[in-house]
C-alpha cells in the first residue's frame, strides 16, 4: 500500500499545467534583437570559434574608430590589443561566460576603463563580446569620493561647531562642537540631548523640528543664542541651521560659533559708551550748578547711581580745616548727625590724602579717620572707598562710597568714581565760589539798603532843618522887613527896594518848603503812597507840559514806610529821566496790588534809547538813576525790568514781592 502521507505531498505539491506559448516567427525574432542590438550603447562584438569579428554595432565602430565593414574579418585581439589578448581569448572560449575590466586608449586619444563581459554561443561556438564604459562612472564616484573627503575635512577641520540634530538627538558632532561645549571628545556629546547644550533662558526660541520646513530650507540665519557647557558654563552662540536627509530621515544641520569674546566686546564698548555719555551728562549738570548744597546732594547722588552702591557720602573739611562734617549722605539707615567733628593728627592726615583709600574690610581698618569709622560701622558697611575732592590741589572734602557686603572695587568702579570727584571738585570751586558771590551781594544788598535808609534818614533831617530852622529865619527876616516897610514912605525910592526884597523873600520861603518838599514829601509820610504819587505826577505836569496819567489799584491800606519811600522814589527818578531824555508828550504810572506783591509801571510816548548804550553809560559811571531805581528795588527783593527800543518809547516795570501779612 502506498503511504498517505506521500500521496497527500504529492497532491499538494502538482501545479497546474500553462499552456505554452506559441514560438515567434523567425522573421521577428531576428527583428526584435536587431532592434535591442542597435538600441545598445554598450559595444558589442559577435565572434567565430577563431575569434574573427563577425558583426560590430555602431558603439562598437565608435570605441575602435571604424566601420564596421574594415572591422568585419579582423581578429578581435588585433582589434582590441590593449582590451582582449590571445590568452584572454582562450579563456573566454573555456569559461563560457567571463568578466573583468581593463583600460583602453579609445580613437580620440582618451584613456577609457572597460567592463568586458563574454558569452559563449554553444550551437555555433562562437563568442559574444560586450564592452561597458566605465570611465564616466568612475570619474563620477572617484569626484564623489573626492567631494565626500573634501566635505569631511572641512566639518572635521572647521572652526565652526557642526552637529546634525535628529528626534532631538546628537547623531553627528564635529571636533569644534565638542571644544566650544568644552566635552572631551565628539563621541562624548554625542551621549547628551541637544536641549542639553541649550541655555534655559534660549531653549522655548530654538525650533529646530518644524514639519513645515522643506529640506535644504533655512530655519535659522544668524540667530543668536545662550548655549550652555558640560560644565554648565553660559556662553553666547551665533547659530545658522537648515533641514537636512540623514540616514533617509529628516534632521537638522546646524553650526555654531562661539561669539563670547565677541558679546563681551560689545558690552565692554557699550557699557563704555555709556560711561562717558552718563559723565557727560553728569559733567553737564554740575557745571549748570550753583548752590553748593544742591551740588553735593547731586555728587552724592551720582556715585550711588554709577557703583550701585548701599550708602554715599560727602565729607567736607570746614574752612578752618580743624574739623569736618557729613553732607548729602545717601542710602543711610541711621540718622546722619551734621554737627562738625574735630580732626586730630592721623584723622587729618588720612582725610587730607590725593589718592583713593580703599578698604575692603573695616574691622582690620587702619586708614579711615577714627570718628568716621562710628558712623561707617553703624550703618554696617564692609566695603568702603574715599575718593578726595580737591579744589586748586587742594583737598576739600572726601567722596565716600560704600557697600554692606564684600565688594572689590574693580578697575571699573575707581575710574568712574575718580573721574567722578575731578568732575565734582571743578563743580565744587565753582558752587564755592557762587556761595562766596551771593555771600558778598547779600552783603552788598545790606550795605545798600543801610545806604539808602541813611539817604532818607539824612533827607529827613534837612527837610526838618529847612522847615523848621531856615524857615522859621525866614520867617522872622520877613517880619522885621514888613516892619520897615511900614516905617518907609509910599512914595519914598526905598520904600520899592523894599517891597521887592519882600517878594524875593517869599519866593526863597517858597522855594525852601518846595525843596523840603522833595526831599521828604508830607503828603507821603502823613496820607500814603497813594495820594503823595497823585500829588507827584500833577506837580510833574503842571511843571513840564507833560501830561501824566496815574491809576492805582488795591491799594487800600499804608504799607511799609520804607517801602513807600523807595516806590515814591521811583517814580520820582523815572518821571525826571522823562523830563531830561524822553521828549516824550504822554506818560503813564501805574501801581497795582495783587496777592504777592506789588507792580509799579512808568511809561511814557517818548523816543526810547537802546539798552546797551544804557548799560555802557552805567559802567562809566553815567546814568546812575537806573542803578538807584534797582537798588532800591532789590533791598526789597524787587525786580526791575527796562523794555526799550528806540523811536517807540520806554517802559519800566518794578516788581516788589510783599509778605502774605501786608
Amino acid at each position: 500500500m502506498s503511504d498517505p502521507k506521500q500521496h497527500g505531498v504529492a497532491h499538494l505539491n502538482q501545479r497546474p499545467m500553462m499552456p505554452k506559448a506559441p514560438p515567434l516567427h523567425p522573421t521577428l525574432h531576428a527583428r526584435m534583437v536587431g532592434t535591442l542590438i542597435e538600441m545598445m550603447s554598450d559595444a558589442l562584438f559577435v565572434l567565430d570559434v577563431n575569434g574573427v569579428i563577425q558583426f560590430a554595432n555602431l558603439p562598437a565602430q565608435k570605441l575602435v574608430g571604424l566601420q564596421e565593414q574594415a572591422l568585419i574579418g579582423q581578429p578581435i585581439f588585433q582589434v582590441l590589443e590593449g582590451i582582449v589578448s590571445r590568452e584572454t581569448w582562450q579563456t573566454m572560449q573555456q569559461r563560457g561566460k567571463f568578466e573583468y575590466e581593463s583600460s583602453f586608449k579609445s580613437s580620440t586619444g582618451i584613456q577609457r576603463m572597460i567592463h568586458v563581459s563574454s558569452s559563449v554561443i554553444e550551437e555555433e561556438g562562437g563568442v559574444i563580446v560586450v564592452l561597458h564604459d566605465l570611465t564616466e562612472r568612475r570619474e563620477l564616484t572617484r569626484r564623489f569620493e573626492e567631494s565626500q573627503e573634501k566635505y569631511q575635512n572641512i566639518v572635521e577641520n572647521s572652526l565652526d561647531g557642526i552637529v546634525i540634530v535628529q528626534e532631538g538627538k546628537l547623531v553627528f558632532v564635529n571636533p569644534s562642537a565638542a571644544r566650544i561645549f568644552e566635552y572631551a571628545s565628539p563621541e562624548e556629546m554625542r551621549m547628551v540631548n541637544f536641549s542639553d547644550t541649550v541655555a534655559p533662558a534660549s531653549r522655548p526660541f530654538v525650533f529646530l523640528n518644524d514639519s513645515n520646513q522643506t529640506i535644504r530650507e533655512d530655519i535659522l540665519r544668524n540667530y543668536e543664542i545662550k548655549g550652555l557647557t558640560k560644565h554648565g558654563t553660559i556662553i553666547d552662540l551665533e547659530v545658522n541651521a537648515q533641514l537636512v536627509t540623514w540616514n533617509g530621515k529628516p534632521a537638522v544641520q546646524a553650526s555654531f560659533r562661539n561669539i563670547t569674546q565677541r558679546k563681551m566686546l560689545e558690552r565692554e564698548q557699550a557699557l563704555w559708551l555709556w560711561e562717558q555719555e552718563t559723565l557727560s551728562s553728569i559733567d553737564r549738570k554740575l557745571v549748570s550748578m550753583v548752590g553748593l548744597q544742591r551740588m553735593l546732594d547731586a555728587i552724592s547722588q551720582h556715585a550711588k547711581t554709577l557703583t550701585r552702591a548701599d550708602f554715599t557720602g560727602v565729607l567736607m573739611l570746614n574752612e578752618d580745616g580743624s574739623s569736618y562734617s557729613w553732607n548729602s549722605v545717601k542710602g543711610n539707615i541711621t540718622p546722619v548727625a551734621r554737627d562738625p567733628i574735630h580732626l586730630d593728627d592721623k584723622q587729618r592726615q588720612s582725610l587730607l590724602s590725593k589718592e583713593p583709600v580703599i578698604q575692603r574690610n573695616l574691622q582690620e581698618n587702619v586708614e579711615l579717620p577714627t570718628k568716621s569709622l562710628m558712623l561707617l560701622r553703624a550703618e554696617r558697611l564692609h566695603s568702603v572707598g574715599c575718593f578726595p575732592l580737591t579744589v586748586e590741589g587742594a583737598v576739600k572734602g572726601q567722596l565716600v562710597v560704600g557697600f554692606r557686603s564684600d565688594h572689590a572695587f574693580t578697575g571699573r568702579d575707581i575710574r568712574l568714581l575718580v573721574s567722578l570727584a575731578e568732575k565734582s571738585s571743578i563743580a565744587l570751586a565753582n558752587a564755592q565760589l557762587y556761595e562766596s558771590l551771593l555771600q558778598r551781594e547779600k552783603e552788598l544788598q545790606m550795605l545798600s539798603g543801610a545806604h539808602v535808609e541813611a539817604q532818607e534818614e539824612e533827607r529827613r533831617r534837612i527837610a526838618r532843618e529847612i522847615h523848621d530852622s531856615l524857615g522859621q529865619m525866614l520867617t522872622a527876616i520877613k517880619f522885621n522887613i514888613e516892619i520897615l516897610e511900614d516905617l518907609i514912605p509910599r512914595d519914598s525910592p526905598d520904600y520899592k527896594r523894599i517891597e521887592d526884597t519882600k517878594n524875593l523873600l517869599d519866593a526863597t520861603m517858597a522855594e525852601a518848603r518846595k525843596i523840603a518838599y522833595n526831599l521828604m514829601p508830607s503828603v507821603l509820610e502823613d496820607f500814603g503812597l497813594v495820594p503823595a504819587l497823585q500829588l507827584l505826577c500833577d506837580q510833574f505836569s503842571q511843571r513840564n507840559s507833560i501830561k501824566v496819567e496815574y491809576q492805582s489799584h488795591g491799594l487800600t491800606t499804608r504799607l511799609e514806610p520804607a517801602l513807600e519811600v523807595s516806590l515814591y522814589r521811583i517814580v520820582q527818578e523815572a518821571l525826571n529821566n522823562i523830563a531830561k531824555h524822553a521828549e516824550a508828550k504822554e506818560a503813564s504810572v501805574q501801581v497795582i496790588r495783587h496777592a504777592s506783591g506789588i507792580r509799579l509801571t512808568i511809561e511814557d510816548s517818548g523816543k526810547g534809547f537802546d539798552p546797551s548804550i544804557v548799560a555802557q553809560d552805567i559802567t562809566e559811571r553815567r546814568g546812575m538813576g537806573l542803578v538807584s531805581m534797582r537798588e532800591r528795588a532789590a533791598s526789597f527783593r524787587g525786580t526791575v525790568t527796562i523794555d526799550s527800543v528806540p523811536n517807540s518809547g520806554t517802559t519800566i516795570v518794578i516788581d516788589i514781592p510783599l509778605p502774605s501779612q501786608q
